[in-house]
């Protein structure tokens, strides 16, 4: 009897064996399938961690009107999607941070007018942002926040990771700018702060207290303000070693417009190491006095003259300033001027700072060069340097002055890139304008020029022209 109960276990195990070796035998083959069918799935973990990064929308705080259409929250948008298609395209995007680390919310989507609602809409995101910030791990984090409230739950959450907060940009209203002083101190990696004011310039700020949040940074080097009066005296900013500064009021609307030179000074003034700076001129009065200034670091100025502002503001900034490294200008008067400014106060400040400018955009000033014209003596001034230049209004005298011939050198021969901003003004001679590009792509040393616009030639044959000298200079690849 035992006997027969060995040979049966023995029958069993062979048979065990078979089917363990089928079994195999068939795992292997759906394996084989499914790699010829889905080659996806034999794609090396790096590889789509490198595509999953371009599906991922990354917070661009330098476009703040893009960021509001992006809700790092929505679980239908990646990187959230990544881990809702397999066990293993799940493993690959929870152990890579750089994925999580860009934050994008508008606060104003969760806002309800239910109070319950509101609360239970408020607890589901936090608990979303909480696994999201988990996950982002020790990244560095990229941050774009916007609330109509001063202070919310979420920004509190986000606040608690200011230690990683790389580039950052905080559209708060006034009351919430003064609460943020709880991470004073807990900013060793922030390098790029943008904040935007989200209540109205008759706010508070002339009332509130001093922002301190941001005073101990000491890797922050790019401070833009937008819609804040007097950031000089309202933010205390480590303006020691800030390089970038950009004041800016896109809606056109300035509280305090008698001192604002004075703001401008102070800026440039606190910003010893400034490289670039924006500023604003805007007012319908004069301006406080306003003490002059050299600035020996700063290479790159932007000014605005806004709306019916007084040209008298942009004159009295331009006097002041005293800039020998400077090498890119732009400075943009509102087409609501009637009458276009000359560039006198433009030539006395390249005179006094004996500096070489390389770049130059002006907007909404006369640009004609006959005989003893300001703009005329503005471009021999910079005629040995100049290399970009972009105007929006190209009477004929100055297309005849760039024009290049056999026998004479025109106006700056050293330009390589011409940009014309605004619309193909009817006065404007096209065929002319080709001309002075055709000329000077023959007799230049370099040989080219590039033209960018943001208008169409209107004109058949200047179009031809200008698109048969474009396909010459640079001819596609077969």
């Amino acid at each position: 009897m035992l006997s027969d109960l060995n040979r049966h276990l023995e029958q069993m195990k062979a048979e065990v064996a078979l089917f363990t070796a089928k079994r195999n035998q068939l795992i292997t083959m759906v394996d084989s399938y499914r790699n010829v069918l889905h080659p996806i799935r034999r794609t090396p973990p790096e590889v789509l961690l490198e595509i999953f990064s371009y599906g991922v929308q990354s917070v661009d705080t330098d476009y703040p009107e893009i960021y509001q259409q992006v809700n790092s929250l929505d679980t239908n948008l990646a990187p959230w999607t990544f881990g809702q298609v397999c066990k293993h395209w799940r493993s690959i995007v929870l152990g890579c941070p750089r994925l999580w680390s860009s934050l994008s919310l508008d606060l104003s989507r969760i806002e309800h007018a239910n109070p319950a609602k509101e609360q239970e809409v408020e607890y589901k995101a936090v608990s979303l942002l909480s696994h999201y910030l988990r996950r982002s791990k020790d990244c560095p984090l990229t941050i774009a926040v916007r609330s109509t409230r001063p202070m919310h739950p979420i920004v509190s959450l986000i606040c608690a990771h200011s230690s990683r907060w790389s580039d950052v940009l905080l559209s708060l209203p006034a009351e919430g700018f003064r609460l943020l002083s709880t991470i004073k101190g807990c900013l060793p990696n922030l390098k790029t702060l943008h904040l935007r004011n989200t209540g109205s310039l008759e706010n508070i700020w002339n009332a509130i207290p001093v922002i301190d949040a941001f005073e101990y940074a000491p890797s922050l080097y790019m401070i833009r303000a937008y819609e804040i009066p007097k950031i000089a005296t309202k933010l205390l900013l480590p303006w020691t070693q800030i390089t970038h500064c950009m004041n800016n009021f896109p809606n056109g609307e300035v509280l305090y417009r008698d001192t604002l030179n004075r703001e401008n000074i102070e800026v440039l003034s606190k910003g010893v190491k400034l490289r670039h700076a924006t500023l604003l001129c805007s007012g319908y009065g004069p301006s406080l006095s306003i003490t002059p200034l050299t600035h020996h670091s700063l290479a790159g100025l932007t000014i605005d003259l806004i709306r019916r502002s007084n040209p008298d503001l942009l004159i009295q900034l331009l006097d002041a300033l005293t800039l020998p490294s400077l090498i890119s200008l732009r400075i943009s008067v509102s087409s609501k001027h009637r009458v276009r400014p000359n560039v006198d106060p433009i030539v006395r400040l390249l005179e006094r700072s004996n500096c070489t400018l390389i770049k130059l955009r002006l907007k909404g000033f006369k640009t004609n060069v006959e005989e003893n014209s300001s703009f005329r003596s503005l471009l021999y001034l910079i005629q040995n340097s100049m290399e970009i230049l972009c105007l929006e209004n190209f009477p004929n005298s100055l297309l005849n002055a760039f024009t290049a011939t056999e026998d004479e050198s025109p106006l700056l021969p050293r330009l390589r890139h011409l940009r014309v901003s605004g619309s193909c003004s009817p006065e404007m001679n096209q065929l002319l304008f080709v001309k002075m590009v055709e000329s000077r792509v023959k007799y230049t040393k370099f040989k080219a020029l590039v033209t960018s616009s943001q208008f169409v030639l209107t004109n058949p044959e200047a179009r031809n022209r200008l698109d048969l000298l474009d396909n010459k200079c640079h001819p596609t690849s077969p």
